[in-house]
């Protein structure tokens, strides 16, 4: 049985089955990484497992946008309040001239003419100002579409040149990344994941040729490319921890975090001079020979079934070898043959269970959601039936 996890990397989201994971001596001691040369997944388990990635593309963010959309209605209700007034005051003389002109004649149409020339005024004002507002949004929209045309060409000639500094990351690649950097102006958002996800790219390609062991040449040539794509700072400091969570979590996928992996992770981060703690890491190696046989025990303040035992418990939620219990929430309890797919998505830290029956699937925020997904996996495969029956 495996269940699911879901993470998002610097070089795309991630999607991988998680099996009980292996005893530490089982796992092979090559310091070879299960990450490749392009950012990619690298299988080097005999074993058969699924996993599967989408990789990103250095690509700019979206353009902003600018127009108007008041409408009649929003203009007219812009205008002073004097001149509003005039509008239910014309109103009144309006229906008194109606008033007068069936009772005394003629004599109403000076009420009338006069109402509905109250009335007028505000709207006759804001046609001009709205013919005067669609003239200036004219001349606008042609400036912001002729400034939006010139940003996208420049925001294009930087991609293609960060692609160049991809494929060639030298002095002359990086010389015309700066200079098409220093012709854009836009907000950060807008070119930065492209120049992220480039130097990124170098990075990984740079440690593939040289090895973790000249993982402090790699720092260099990513701050090289990283300065010229306009990344300063603490870019340049995430970069590298981004550079060290996609190799981190291609190993737990691989389930190959064993003693030499291990130092190599270590020489990175020393060498890069980053502090990254990774949460599930500490999850994975809790699961660490834990199978049907030798699931854990615990203390559940719930009454308990015939044969039934506690194996985890929070405050969120208990797992016994035959139910999950939800103490505060509906429904309260799931028999764990009713559970048809447990996930994990390991960003927000939720846990999600879709259970036959139940129409919406349980949803649940835990400090150690891989942990207690491995617990529920592993429990709905114990055969709890007692050996007379077929």
């Amino acid at each position: 049985m495996t269940f699911f996890v879901t993470k998002s990397l610097a070089t795309g989201p991630i999607r991988f089955g998680v099996a009980p994971r292996r005893p530490i001596d089982e796992i092979d001691d090559d310091p070879g990484l299960s990450t490749g040369p392009d950012g990619s997944f690298v299988r080097r388990r005999k074993e058969s497992f699924f996993f599967s990635d989408s990789r990103s593309v250095a690509t700019a963010g979206a353009l902003p946008r600018r127009h108007s959309e008041q409408t009649l209605i929003d203009q007219v209700l812009l205008l002073p309040k004097p001149l509003l007034a005039l509008i239910p005051v014309g109103g009144v003389f309006l229906l008194l001239g109606f008033a007068v002109l069936f009772t005394k004649g003629r004599q109403g149409w000076v009420e009338i003419i006069f109402g509905l020339a109250m009335i007028a005024v505000p709207i006759v004002l804001t046609a001009q100002q709205r013919r005067v507002v669609r003239e200036r949004e004219e001349k606008e929209r042609a400036a912001r579409e002729e400034r939006e045309r010139r940003d996208s060409e420049l925001l294009g000639k930087y991609v293609s040149a960060l692609e160049q500094m991809r494929v060639t990351p030298d002095q002359a690649s990086m010389d015309a990344v700066a200079r098409e950097r220093a012709a854009i102006d836009l907000p950060d958002p807008i070119w930065s994941p492209a120049a992220r996800l480039a130097v990124l790219q170098i990075g990984l390609e740079a440690l593939h040729r040289l090895g973790p062991e000249k993982a402090k040449e790699v720092a260099k040539i990513m701050a090289e490319a990283g300065g010229a794509a306009g990344l300063h700072g603490d870019a340049k400091i995430s970069l590298r921890e981004d550079l060290y969570l996609v190799i981190l979590w291609h190993l737990l996928a691989d389930d190959r975090l064993g003693p030499a992996q291990a130092a190599v992770l270590e020489t990175l981060r020393k060498a890069w001079d980053i502090d990254v703690t990774e949460p599930a890491q500490d999850q994975f190696e809790r699961l660490r020979g834990i199978g049907v046989r030798n699931l854990p025990r615990a203390e559940c303040n719930v009454r308990l079934g015939f044969h039934e035992y506690c194996i985890h418990a929070t405050k969120e939620l208990f797992v016994t070898n035959k139910r999950v219990l939800f103490p505060s929430q509906k429904p309260s309890e799931i028999s764990l043959p009713k559970i048809d797919d447990v996930a994990v998505d390991a960003d927000t830290s939720t846990m999600v269970l879709k259970v036959a029956g139940v129409k919406k699937p349980i949803s649940l925020t835990l400090d150690d959601p891989i942990f207690i997904a491995c617990i529920i996996d592993i429990a709905t495969t114990l055969n709890e039936r007692p050996r007379g029956f077929a």
